[in-house]
């Protein structure tokens, strides 16, 4: 299964899409007893034109993409992929002006693991605040995931 997981790595990565793991990004992931939600935020401008059109995802200059990808930490220590998490949640400016997301889940290869996408409209050189929820498994409460990103139009 850890051989799973280091392909799902590398497929985000190869894509375009990093998944942010390494110590220097380790706000960019929440664990949560045995589950770990990483999330991240980019452009849409920065995805590969290929990856972009076989997801489904525009490419555009002031639409952003919000990712969360949720995985179960097993007895010996690997990760799984959690299916199905659900995601809910919205995106605004810092003064309080907000707008909900709509989230659709993505397969990563085949059978390799799962992410939750969401794309919204920035303007400019904006700072965005993320209120979101996150429910990973079932009889457990939806985890909050609130944090704000900044993003630039390139």
């Amino acid at each position: 299964m850890m051989r799973r997981v280091i392909v799902l790595a590398l497929i985000l990565c190869l894509a375009g899409i990093p998944l942010a793991v390494s110590a220097a990004d380790q706000e960019r992931v929440r664990e949560v007893g045995d589950y770990r939600i990483f999330y991240d935020v980019l452009p849409t401008s920065f995805l590969d034109p290929q990856l972009a059109q076989a997801y489904g995802l525009t490419r555009s200059k002031g639409l952003g993409l919000l990712r969360i990808t949720v995985m179960k930490k097993r007895e010996d220590g690997s990760l799984e992929p959690v299916e199905h998490p659900r995601v809910s949640g919205q995106a605004g400016n810092l003064v309080g002006q907000t707008r909900p997301l709509s989230f659709r889940e993505i397969e990563v290869g085949q059978g390799e693991g799962y992410s939750t996408l969401s794309t919204f409209r920035y303007s400019g050189d904006e700072s965005i605040r993320f209120n979101l929820k996150v429910k990973y498994a079932s009889g457990e409460p939806a985890e909050r995931l609130d944090f704000v990103r900044r993003l630039n139009i390139e």
